[in-house]
Protein backbone atom coordinates (compact mmCIF):
# COMPACT_ATOMS: atom_id res chain seq x y z
CA UNK A 1 0.00 0.00 0.00
CA UNK A 2 2.51 2.47 0.49
CA UNK A 3 6.28 2.32 0.38
CA UNK A 4 8.86 1.26 3.11
CA UNK A 5 8.12 -0.81 5.95
CA UNK A 6 8.60 2.17 8.29
CA UNK A 7 5.61 3.17 6.77
CA UNK A 8 3.35 0.48 7.44
CA UNK A 9 4.05 0.62 10.62
CA UNK A 10 3.50 5.01 10.69
CA UNK A 11 0.38 3.57 8.67
CA UNK A 12 -1.12 1.68 11.66
CA UNK A 13 -0.18 5.02 13.88
CA UNK A 14 -1.95 7.48 11.43
CA UNK A 15 -5.00 5.66 11.24
CA UNK A 16 -4.63 5.26 15.28
CA UNK A 17 -4.38 8.80 15.92
CA UNK A 18 -7.63 9.19 13.39
CA UNK A 19 -6.95 8.53 9.87
CA UNK A 20 -10.02 9.90 9.64
CA UNK A 21 -6.89 7.98 7.40
CA UNK A 22 -2.22 -22.83 -0.47
CA UNK A 23 -0.29 -23.19 0.60
CA UNK A 24 -0.21 -21.82 4.40
CA UNK A 25 2.95 -21.47 5.80
CA UNK A 26 4.75 -21.65 2.90
CA UNK A 27 8.50 -20.52 3.92
CA UNK A 28 10.32 -17.87 1.30
CA UNK A 29 13.11 -19.58 0.11
CA UNK A 30 15.38 -19.75 -2.66
CA UNK A 31 14.52 -21.56 -5.49
CA UNK A 32 15.18 -21.37 -9.03
CA UNK A 33 13.10 -20.22 -11.88
CA UNK A 34 11.42 -23.07 -13.88
CA UNK A 35 10.73 -22.82 -17.41
CA UNK A 36 7.52 -21.84 -18.32
CA UNK A 37 5.23 -22.53 -21.29
CA UNK A 38 2.08 -21.32 -21.79
CA UNK A 39 1.20 -17.95 -23.12
CA UNK A 40 3.94 -15.41 -21.94
CA UNK A 41 3.17 -12.62 -24.86
CA UNK A 42 0.06 -11.12 -23.59
CA UNK A 43 -0.29 -7.68 -22.17
CA UNK A 44 0.27 -7.59 -18.46
CA UNK A 45 -1.62 -4.48 -17.04
CA UNK A 46 -0.27 -3.53 -13.46
CA UNK A 47 -2.01 -2.09 -10.93
CA UNK A 48 -0.97 0.00 -7.47
CA UNK A 49 -2.32 0.02 -4.23
CA UNK A 50 -3.93 2.39 -1.42
CA UNK A 51 -1.56 5.21 -0.74
CA UNK A 52 -2.57 7.10 2.97
CA UNK A 53 -0.51 9.69 3.25
CA UNK A 54 -0.13 11.50 -0.71
CA UNK A 55 -2.05 11.88 -4.04
CA UNK A 56 1.20 9.97 -5.80
CA UNK A 57 2.47 6.78 -6.24
CA UNK A 58 5.48 5.70 -8.42
CA UNK A 59 4.71 3.12 -10.54
CA UNK A 60 8.06 2.12 -11.93
CA UNK A 61 9.13 2.10 -8.00
CA UNK A 62 6.71 -0.82 -7.42
CA UNK A 63 6.96 -2.49 -10.53
CA UNK A 64 10.42 -2.32 -12.64
CA UNK A 65 12.00 -4.74 -10.50
CA UNK A 66 9.04 -7.06 -11.05
CA UNK A 67 8.88 -6.28 -14.28
CA UNK A 68 12.81 -6.96 -15.34
CA UNK A 69 12.73 -10.64 -13.54
CA UNK A 70 9.43 -11.66 -15.80
CA UNK A 71 11.43 -10.25 -19.07
CA UNK A 72 14.02 -12.29 -17.62
CA UNK A 73 11.85 -15.55 -17.36
CA UNK A 74 10.46 -14.89 -20.82
CA UNK A 75 7.38 -12.49 -20.90
CA UNK A 76 7.78 -10.52 -23.99
CA UNK A 77 4.51 -8.68 -24.06
CA UNK A 78 3.77 -4.94 -22.74
CA UNK A 79 4.05 -4.53 -19.60
CA UNK A 80 1.50 -1.60 -18.79
CA UNK A 81 1.87 0.27 -15.30
CA UNK A 82 -1.89 1.58 -14.36
CA UNK A 83 -2.29 5.07 -12.07
CA UNK A 84 -5.58 6.38 -10.68
CA UNK A 85 -4.55 9.24 -8.53
CA UNK A 86 -4.11 12.52 -9.15
CA UNK A 87 -0.39 12.87 -8.67
CA UNK A 88 0.77 9.02 -10.27
CA UNK A 89 3.81 9.57 -11.57
CA UNK A 90 5.59 7.49 -14.65
CA UNK A 91 2.59 5.15 -14.48
CA UNK A 92 1.64 4.65 -18.64
CA UNK A 93 -1.98 4.89 -18.45
CA UNK A 94 -3.94 6.91 -15.59
CA UNK A 95 -7.69 5.63 -14.96
CA UNK A 96 -9.03 9.42 -14.80
CA UNK A 97 -8.78 9.10 -18.53
CA UNK A 98 -11.52 6.51 -18.32
CA UNK A 99 -13.82 7.26 -15.32
CA UNK A 100 -14.95 10.15 -12.82
CA UNK A 101 -13.44 9.40 -9.26
CA UNK A 102 -11.31 11.66 -7.04
CA UNK A 103 -8.19 10.80 -4.45
CA UNK A 104 -10.54 9.61 -1.96
CA UNK A 105 -12.87 7.56 -3.92
CA UNK A 106 -13.82 3.79 -2.94
CA UNK A 107 -11.59 1.06 -4.89
CA UNK A 108 -15.03 0.05 -6.83
CA UNK A 109 -15.58 3.24 -8.51
CA UNK A 110 -11.80 3.19 -9.89
CA UNK A 111 -12.55 -0.60 -10.96
CA UNK A 112 -15.22 0.86 -13.18
CA UNK A 113 -12.44 3.46 -14.23
CA UNK A 114 -10.43 0.49 -15.14
CA UNK A 115 -12.85 -2.05 -16.78
CA UNK A 116 -13.31 0.58 -19.10
CA UNK A 117 -10.05 1.23 -19.86
CA UNK A 118 -9.57 -2.59 -20.31
CA UNK A 119 -12.71 -2.79 -22.67
CA UNK A 120 -12.20 0.16 -24.65
CA UNK A 121 -8.25 -0.85 -25.08
CA UNK A 122 -7.92 -4.54 -25.34
CA UNK A 123 -11.63 -6.19 -25.48
CA UNK A 124 -13.18 -4.06 -28.49
CA UNK A 125 -10.56 -5.21 -30.75
CA UNK A 126 -10.19 -8.98 -29.66
CA UNK A 127 -7.35 -8.73 -27.06
CA UNK A 128 -7.07 -10.83 -24.14
CA UNK A 129 -4.52 -9.24 -21.31
CA UNK A 130 -3.65 -10.94 -18.06
CA UNK A 131 -3.54 -8.54 -14.69
CA UNK A 132 -1.30 -8.02 -11.47
CA UNK A 133 -3.00 -6.03 -9.10
CA UNK A 134 -0.99 -5.78 -5.60
CA UNK A 135 -2.97 -4.86 -2.70
CA UNK A 136 -6.25 -2.25 -3.48
CA UNK A 137 -5.11 -2.98 -7.19
CA UNK A 138 -6.37 -6.54 -6.57
CA UNK A 139 -9.80 -5.46 -5.65
CA UNK A 140 -9.52 -3.05 -8.47
CA UNK A 141 -8.83 -5.57 -10.96
CA UNK A 142 -11.28 -8.40 -9.24
CA UNK A 143 -14.09 -5.66 -9.11
CA UNK A 144 -13.84 -5.07 -13.20
CA UNK A 145 -13.73 -8.57 -13.75
CA UNK A 146 -17.27 -9.09 -11.94
CA UNK A 147 -18.70 -5.79 -12.65
CA UNK A 148 -18.53 -5.86 -16.01
CA UNK A 149 -19.37 -9.76 -15.80
CA UNK A 150 -22.96 -8.96 -15.46
CA UNK A 151 -23.69 -5.57 -16.87
CA UNK A 152 -23.36 -3.51 -13.22
CA UNK A 153 -24.42 0.13 -13.49
CA UNK A 154 -21.02 2.34 -14.39
CA UNK A 155 -18.86 -0.80 -15.72
CA UNK A 156 -18.38 -1.75 -18.91
CA UNK A 157 -19.03 -4.95 -21.55
CA UNK A 158 -17.80 -8.15 -19.98
CA UNK A 159 -13.83 -7.87 -20.75
CA UNK A 160 -11.07 -10.45 -21.86
CA UNK A 161 -8.93 -11.18 -18.57
CA UNK A 162 -7.63 -14.53 -19.08
CA UNK A 163 -5.15 -14.43 -15.86
CA UNK A 164 -5.70 -12.47 -12.44
CA UNK A 165 -3.10 -12.53 -9.74
CA UNK A 166 -3.71 -10.53 -6.74
CA UNK A 167 -0.61 -10.04 -4.24
CA UNK A 168 -1.56 -8.94 -0.91
CA UNK A 169 -4.97 -7.97 -1.57
CA UNK A 170 -7.89 -7.43 0.91
CA UNK A 171 -10.27 -9.26 -0.68
CA UNK A 172 -12.03 -9.28 2.68
CA UNK A 173 -11.15 -6.46 4.16
CA UNK A 174 -7.03 -5.48 5.57
CA UNK A 175 -5.86 -5.33 9.10
CA UNK A 176 -8.03 -5.01 12.49
CA UNK A 177 -6.94 -0.94 12.63
CA UNK A 178 -8.69 -0.22 8.80
CA UNK A 179 -11.92 -0.83 11.34
CA UNK A 180 -10.57 3.05 12.81
CA UNK A 181 -11.00 4.76 9.40
CA UNK A 182 -13.77 7.10 9.63
CA UNK A 183 -13.61 8.98 5.76
CA UNK A 184 -11.67 8.29 2.43
CA UNK A 185 -10.47 5.84 0.59
CA UNK A 186 -9.34 3.76 3.58
CA UNK A 187 -12.99 3.53 4.42
CA UNK A 188 -13.88 1.27 1.38
CA UNK A 189 -11.01 -1.20 2.84
CA UNK A 190 -12.31 -2.21 6.23
CA UNK A 191 -13.67 -5.72 7.06
CA UNK A 192 -17.27 -5.31 6.49
CA UNK A 193 -17.32 -2.15 4.22
CA UNK A 194 -20.09 -2.05 1.66
CA UNK A 195 -17.84 -2.92 -1.58
CA UNK A 196 -16.03 -5.69 -0.19
CA UNK A 197 -19.08 -7.38 0.64
CA UNK A 198 -20.43 -6.55 -3.00
CA UNK A 199 -17.31 -7.96 -4.29
CA UNK A 200 -17.64 -11.51 -2.02
CA UNK A 201 -20.74 -12.31 -3.70
CA UNK A 202 -19.26 -13.60 -6.26
CA UNK A 203 -15.76 -15.50 -4.87
CA UNK A 204 -14.74 -16.27 -8.45
CA UNK A 205 -15.29 -13.52 -11.15
CA UNK A 206 -15.12 -14.61 -15.13
CA UNK A 207 -14.42 -12.68 -17.52
CA UNK A 208 -15.03 -12.94 -21.61
CA UNK A 209 -13.31 -16.71 -22.22
CA UNK A 210 -12.91 -17.25 -18.56
CA UNK A 211 -10.25 -15.89 -15.67
CA UNK A 212 -7.97 -17.75 -13.83
CA UNK A 213 -6.95 -15.95 -10.86
CA UNK A 214 -4.08 -16.62 -7.87
CA UNK A 215 -3.95 -15.19 -4.71
CA UNK A 216 -0.43 -14.55 -3.21
CA UNK A 217 -0.92 -13.51 0.15
CA UNK A 218 1.97 -13.57 3.60
CA UNK A 219 1.77 -14.30 7.52
CA UNK A 220 4.22 -11.45 7.80
CA UNK A 221 1.99 -9.27 5.89
CA UNK A 222 0.87 -6.41 8.93
CA UNK A 223 -1.76 -4.84 6.55
CA UNK A 224 -3.81 -7.69 4.98
CA UNK A 225 -4.13 -10.97 7.22
CA UNK A 226 -2.88 -13.89 4.87
CA UNK A 227 -6.37 -14.82 5.34
CA UNK A 228 -8.05 -12.09 3.74
CA UNK A 229 -5.30 -11.84 0.88
CA UNK A 230 -6.77 -15.56 0.22
CA UNK A 231 -10.50 -14.79 0.46
CA UNK A 232 -11.53 -15.88 -3.26
CA UNK A 233 -13.82 -19.22 -4.00
CA UNK A 234 -10.19 -21.17 -5.81
CA UNK A 235 -8.61 -24.28 -5.75
CA UNK A 236 -6.33 -24.88 -3.22
CA UNK A 237 -3.54 -24.23 -5.49
CA UNK A 238 -4.17 -21.09 -6.50
CA UNK A 239 -3.82 -19.82 -3.17
CA UNK A 240 -0.14 -19.20 -1.95
CA UNK A 241 0.66 -18.22 0.99
CA UNK A 242 4.36 -16.75 2.65
CA UNK A 243 6.22 -16.37 5.32
CA UNK A 244 8.83 -13.49 5.26
CA UNK A 245 7.72 -11.47 2.70
CA UNK A 246 6.12 -7.94 3.69
CA UNK A 247 3.26 -5.77 2.44
CA UNK A 248 5.58 -2.85 2.25
CA UNK A 249 9.35 -2.06 1.54
CA UNK A 250 12.40 -3.85 0.39
CA UNK A 251 10.88 -6.99 1.07
CA UNK A 252 7.39 -6.69 -0.57
CA UNK A 253 5.40 -9.21 -2.73
CA UNK A 254 7.37 -7.23 -5.83
CA UNK A 255 11.23 -7.49 -4.59
CA UNK A 256 10.79 -11.11 -3.68
CA UNK A 257 12.03 -12.96 -6.68
CA UNK A 258 10.50 -16.04 -5.80
CA UNK A 259 6.83 -14.03 -5.26
CA UNK A 260 7.58 -12.97 -8.75
CA UNK A 261 8.04 -16.34 -10.04
CA UNK A 262 5.55 -18.04 -8.59
CA UNK A 263 3.11 -15.17 -10.08
CA UNK A 264 4.80 -15.52 -13.63
CA UNK A 265 4.05 -19.16 -13.21
CA UNK A 266 0.12 -18.16 -12.67
CA UNK A 267 0.82 -15.95 -15.84
CA UNK A 268 1.76 -18.05 -18.03
CA UNK A 269 -0.80 -20.45 -17.49
CA UNK A 270 0.57 -23.28 -19.15
CA UNK A 271 -1.47 -25.22 -21.97
CA UNK A 272 -4.03 -22.02 -22.13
Amino acid sequence: MVHGEQRAHRLRRFVVVGLVASTAGVGLVAQKAEAFTGVRNRPVLLIHGYNPTSNSTDCSSDFAQMITQMQSEGFTGPFIKVGYYSGDVNCNVNLRNYGSFSDSSSWKLIAKAFSTYVYNTYTSVGQTVDVVGYSMGGLIARGAVYGSSNGQSGFSAPIKVEDGVTLGAPHNGAAWYSNLCLFGQCTSLKPGATDINWLNQNGNPQGVGGTDWTTIGSVDDWVVPSASAAYMTLPATNKVTYSGVSHTGSTNYMHQPVVVTRADEALANAGQ
